[in-house]
């Protein structure tokens, strides 16, 4: 009997001890920076609005934004630290290709954001599908404060709604008459305006397009005194607001909207120009917007 109680004592130990290791309490916490990337390789990395891509992508942009941004990320000693490590990059002075890797790994923890939740933090935004008839997927989870992910779902969701720009039918005002923004090119003169408001003419600095996305979503709104524009939904107002954001009722370019309403965008490439000024703001049907090639 003895013996029989000393191995059920045994084994009782040994039940104890596997649900402690199974509860055990969380390891060493991370930074966020850390958790971003324990995240994204749990679940992939995010698919976003890429400034150097859209609207639309220059040419050597994104080596030359990775150049012009090396300073700012050193200079975040937990990004950094992140990053390197993450990204298994040398720890002193990095060359040209290296820059391009810090870069980018720092725009995609910029694309992630975590919420404090529990314990951990929530994490939720859109991947690449790899597989089914989704392009895309709303991955959403939890990252414990050392790293443990658990995925809570994958849903099927829609591609990004990056900002680019108007329809190939918008009309730009010009000091010769409305021109197709097809055919607005570099050098032109357009109408823009001061900081004061006031009209003046300026010559058109730079031009781009890109092919709208299948399935791309367009705003089509409608003011009160009959102007009318189709546009991309982060495309923005003179005064900062993105067409996206507006609704029936709110004020535009000194009209109110009467009809405002997303549709799909059949119409190949999108447009945009930047003028010469302070604002890079031109007309586009009449109703004044600011670029989104400015900065």
């Amino acid at each position: 009997m003895k013996v029989l109680l000393a191995g059920v004592a045994l084994l009782a130990l040994a039940a104890c001890g596997s649900a402690a290791s199974v509860a055990s309490p969380a390891g060493t916490p991370l930074s966020i920076s850390q958790l971003k990337f324990a995240a994204m390789d749990a679940v992939g990395t995010p698919s976003y609005c890429d400034r150097d891509f859209y609207p639309i992508a220059r040419p050597d942009g994104e080596q030359a934004s990775a150049g012009a941004q090396y300073p700012l990320i050193r200079a975040d000693a937990e990004v950094y630290a992140a990053i390197v490590a993450h990204e298994h990059l040398p720890s002193g002075e990095l060359n040209v290709e290296q820059k391009l890797v810090l870069y980018r790994a720092w725009k995609l923890l910029g694309a992630v954001a975590l919420a404090p939740s529990g314990s951990g933090y929530s994490f939720s935004y859109r991947v690449l599908s790899k597989s089914g008839t989704a392009s895309y997927l709303l991955a959403t989870g939890t990252v414990r404060v050392d790293g443990v992910v658990t995925v809570t779902g994958r849903t099927p969701t829609g591609a990004p709604n990056c900002p680019i720009c108007l329809a190939a039918a918008t009309l730009i005002s010009t000091p010769n008459g409305d021109v197709r923004v097809t055919d607005v090119k570099q050098g032109m003169l357009v109408w823009t305006a001061s900081a004061d408001g006031s009209r003046f003419v300026a010559p058109v600095l730079e031009v781009g397009s890109m092919e709208a996305p299948t399935g791309h979503q367009m705003v089509h709104l409608v003011l009160a005194d009959g102007r009318e524009l189709l546009a991309s939904p982060g495309h923005r107002t003179a005064d900062g607001r993105a067409l996206g954001s507006l609704a029936v009722g709110d004020a535009l370019d000194g009209s109110t909207i009467t009809r405002w309403e997303q549709v799909p965008y059949f119409g190949g490439r999108t447009y945009d120009l930047l003028p010469a000024g302070p604002t890079g703001t031109y007309w586009a049907n009449g109703i004044l917007l600011s670029s989104t090639l400015a900065g």
